[in-house]
């Protein structure tokens, strides 16, 4: 009995095009395509931007050269299970079962050894035959993967965003988040050598491509509409519309609010604390007060809170301001490439529509922020109580003859222009 074959080194790649199969897709099926008797390809996934699996084939299979379309639920159904049953060293074959209609077999798997499953293939699906083609006359763009890696690892260091663009022409990177544009600094020693501009889809897609190939080299192709990635085993396509209105936007240029450098730890470590502090956690509500004296955050419900001083190196502002931000995401700011003296610079930004961003910066860029949180608002309504906890703070502490002072603090160097 002739059969189709699917070599273990394929399984990840057909997996993924089966995860994206969806019965109310206007395509709800997938093509296989037997081109010779050594080279098929496996075509599916969604109807407007569907992947591809090149197929390695062997002529003792007794395939026939054809082309022919089979039902994507019940296929993915039979995979599914397979998949599970079946050890990951070794393939997942299905018979192929000629009958009157020649060009139109018939598939009969047994799933899980104790069910049969049949598939009657169809006519191909025009759109996926299109797709192959598209993909052979493809003037394809080439990127090694070792670099599409540190791409992505770039990319991974500044989620969550709608947009990633490395911008070759700027030697930055460019995000959007919220409906707000970022430039952040490119890593030490790393140089926008290709240009690109991406969704979050679409890296998914280029991700996926990348941890599951052995090739030097990734291929790509990006347009207005689309962006397709190739190892040339698999391809994996998304839609780029979305970026449509991000090439129409202008960045918002921000100001500085407030300056201040701080002992970036003893920040994060307080952080920490009041996240293992279920009703703090809960309330997701870091308070930042700042004036010329000192820093001070703090996370108060009625129930209970904390509140310290920050060690501070530096301090920048015109008034007392007190600030909420979002305490899951200012937990998750990464700290990297700051000096051995374990301080940062932090900024509030603020644009002419009045919105907010605390930007955070290191060493080898202290003009744009590596990162920024958002989630940030005035808390003026919360003044009178977070007064009260600082005045609290500061009898507790000279009760205790607490040593040091808090404005005190050792040289602090690659900060000369705050």
């Amino acid at each position: 009995m002739p059969k189709l074959e699917f070599h273990a080194d394929r399984k990840q790649g057909i997996s993924y095009l089966v995860d994206a199969i969806n019965d109310k897709d206007l395509i709800p099926y997938v093509t296989v395509v037997i081109e010779t008797k050594e080279l098929g390809y496996l075509i599916g996934g969604q109807s407007d931007f569907p992947s591809m699996v090149q197929l390695p084939l062997n002529s003792e299979w007794g395939l026939k050269k054809g082309q022919w379309s089979l039902c994507a639920s019940s296929f993915s159904t039979w995979w599914k299970t397979e998949l599970k049953n079946t050890l990951n060293k070794n393939p997942i074959t299905i018979e192929v079962e000629y009958g009157k209609q020649q060009n139109l077999p018939s598939l009969n798997g047994l799933m899980a050894q104790v069910s049969r499953l049949y598939i009657q293939a169809k006519p191909p699906i025009e759109e996926h035959l299109a797709f192959l083609e598209q993909h052979k006359n493809q003037a394809y763009q080439s990127l090694p993967t070792d670099s599409a890696r540190v791409i992505l690892e770039v990319a991974e260091a500044h989620q969550p965003f709608d947009v990633f663009e490395l911008n070759k022409e700027q030697q930055k990177v460019r995000i959007e988040r919220d409906n707000n544009i970022q430039t952040c600094a490119l890593p030490e020693n790393m140089e926008v050598t290709h240009g690109i501009l991406l969704n979050k889809e679409s890296v998914v897609q280029l991700e996926r491509i990348c941890n599951n190939t052995d090739a030097e080299q990734i291929q790509y192709y990006l347009d207005d509409e689309r962006a397709i990635f190739t190892d040339g085993n698999c391809v994996n396509s998304s839609s780029l519309a979305s970026l449509r209105e991000y090439r129409l936007k202008k960045e918002t240029a921000y100001r500085a609010e407030v300056i201040i450098i701080i002992n970036i730890f003893d920040f994060k470590e307080n952080l920490k604390k009041y996240l293992s502090i279920t009703p703090l956690k809960k309330n997701n509500q870091a308070l930042l007060y700042i004036d010329k004296g000192c820093v001070m955050l703090a996370s108060l419900v009625e129930e209970t809170g904390s509140n310290r001083f920050i060690s501070t190196k530096h301090i920048n502002c015109n008034k007392p301001s007190l600030y909420s931000i979002n305490l899951s995401q200012l937990s998750r700011v990464p700290i990297k490439d700051i000096t051995n003296a374990e301080q940062m610079k932090i900024a509030v930004l603020i644009n002419d529509k009045g919105e907010l961003k605390m930007g955070f910066y290191n060493d080898r860029d202290n003009t744009e922020p590596y990162h920024s949180v958002t989630d940030i608002e005035y808390a003026s309504p919360k003044m009178e109580l977070i007064l009260q906890s600082k005045a609290k703070l500061e009898t507790m502490l000279k009760q205790q003859n607490a040593s040091g002072d808090l404005d005190s603090q050792e040289d602090l160097f690659g900060f000369d222009d705050v």
